[in-house]
């Protein structure tokens, strides 16, 4: 029942440009296609200089032995990823193998000789030619790429994955997410009946589920991991194994079953501190580990990265703004709470600089990277955010009073008393320069937003656990010790 749905569907596409082929089929295509050319060139020769016709016939055999000799021998399955001289040296096997059939089955060896001939250099000469560098053939190795394919959002129920989701499916992607889940399925709940989203409850660093998650995918969005430096100081090794460990998985699953576009979401707190503007290029200077993790991460991503595997770091600016999934761990966010729910904000650190970005932006951003043309975003690091909304702790408590105050009286508190020690600024000149991209929401818009909703009763207190990454953290660390919960996620695949 499932080859006939299968079939159907393909039959059902027959009229797609050949870009839209999944990497097999185009594969498939191209074998038959050229094994069936070389019959009638075979035959066509014959007929016109050995005035025959009779034996010839035979040949017709030859490419549907060719294409099952060539699944038999595993070019469309486990020698995908094979060099490609071995695929030459495997297809060399195939077309010999195709003619001893047919000489078996009583055609003629010249005919036979002069197929294979005509077949092989064109068979071999494809696959060698996609094992050049993609800057020398980048129409060519399109058809070899998998457009089709779900977009693979690792930690898609998360703050900012939920609205990467709704993104993603407004530009009429498909969508897989693989999440854990522990803040729940309300983040996803209105994706969960539309044809085009896949849920996939697991952790990341379960390799079954992530081995499940990215069979077919055709891009990764990794926003897994602990975020923010209080959540990442609840257990350093907690932090470096879901941070690193989890990117180093993603990395090598995702290049062994042929995905060729990888998004991580890396943070503009690797500058740590400093006097300047900072860009992609300027040396990083982490001050917690939180930024260290994710240094270490964009490391593992960047180093010997093959031709063809495309990978992006973008380095977040401060998120602010309301989410299906809300925190209030967010300077800019647990400011607006506490002028609506306390009427007064406590600034610390306030000529501290940080650079904001709203959530929704941040989606924007990754859709503008996958829809990229892979020669802007290879290897590439973008800082994301926008120079307008860099500004001081205490610039941004002003505003966010002065927009609380439709809404009630909203008092400053100032303390000097600070044990956070990032004090950045960050050009965003790049990301704008060559994708084009800039905050559509600013600060002023994002508060609003979210202080309307809390009139509206969407949100709860703004200290629930559920609100804060530093206590969530501290219940799922407590399974993660558990060492049944290990043994599981290091299960040997079956």
């Amino acid at each position: 029942m499932r080859l006939l749905t299968y079939i159907q569907a393909r039959c059902g596409r027959w009229w797609l440009p050949v870009e839209l082929l999944g990497p097999n089929e185009a594969r498939i295509l191209y074998d038959a296609a050229v094994g069936t050319l070389g019959v009638i060139v075979t035959m066509v020769f014959c007929r016109a200089y050995l005035a025959t016709s009779g034996p010839v016939v035979r040949l017709l055999i030859l490419p549907v032995v060719l294409m099952v000799a060539n699944a038999a021998l595993g070019i469309y399955a486990r020698l995908r990823q094979a060099s490609s001289r071995k695929k030459a040296f495997v297809l060399l096997i195939g077309v010999l193998a195709s003619g001893a059939a047919a000489l078996a089955l009583g055609a003629a060896a010249g005919p036979v000789i002069l197929w294979s001939v005509v077949v092989y250099p064109p068979l071999a000469l494809a696959r060698l030619l996609l094992g050049l560098p993609y800057s020398k053939h980048e129409r060519l190795i399109s058809i070899a790429v998998n457009h089709r394919g779900p977009v693979l959002v690792i930690g898609g129920a998360g703050y900012i994955g939920c609205h990467a989701v709704d993104l993603l499916l407004q530009a009429g992607k498909r969508v897989r997410v693989l999440d854990r889940l522990m803040y729940g399925r309300e983040p996803l709940a209105e994706f969960a009946n539309r044809g085009n989203f896949e849920l996939i409850e697991g952790d990341v660093t379960d390799v079954g589920r992530l081995a499940q998650a990215m069979k077919g995918a055709s891009a990764v969005v990794h926003l897994a991991g602990l975020v923010g430096d209080p959540a990442c100081a609840v257990d350093p090794q907690f932090t470096r194994h879901t941070n690193i460990v989890s990117t180093r998985m993603a990395r090598e699953v995702a290049q062994s079953v042929g995905i060729q576009r990888f998004v991580f979401a890396s943070s503009c707190s690797v500058y740590g501190a400093t006097d300047k503007e900072a860009r992609e290029t300027d040396s990083l200077n982490p001050v917690s580990l939180y930024a260290q993790t994710k240094i270490d991460s964009e490391r593992e991503l960047l180093r010997g990265v093959p031709d063809g595997f495309f990978v992006t770091i973008l380095r977040f600016a401060t998120v602010f703004g309301h989410s299906r999934r809300s925190r209030f761990d967010l300077v800019a966010n647990l400011f607006t709470a506490q002028a609506i729910t306390d009427g007064l904000i406590t600034v610390i650190g306030p000529q501290q600089w940080r650079p904001f970005i709203h959530v929704r932006d941040l989606a924007r951003a990754i859709v503008l990277v996958l829809d990229a043309a892979p020669k802007l975003i290879q290897s590439e690091i973008f800082n994301v955010g926008d120079a307008r909304l860099n500004m001081t702790i205490l610039q941004l408590g002003e505003k966010v009073r002065e927009v609380c105050r439709r809404y009630r009286d909203v008092s400053i508190s100032i303390s000097e008393n600070v044990q956070d020690r990032r004090n950045y600024a960050v050009s965003f000149q790049k990301i704008h320069s060559l994708l084009g991209f800039e905050a559509a929401t600013l600060m002023d818009a994002g508060i609003e937003e979210m202080a309307a909703a809390f009139q509206d009763g969407k949100y709860g207190h703004y200290r629930e656990q559920i609100y804060s990454n530093v206590a969530m953290t501290a219940k799922v660390l407590s399974q993660f010790q558990n060492p049944d919960e290990l043994s599981r996620l290091y299960a040997p695949l079956r």
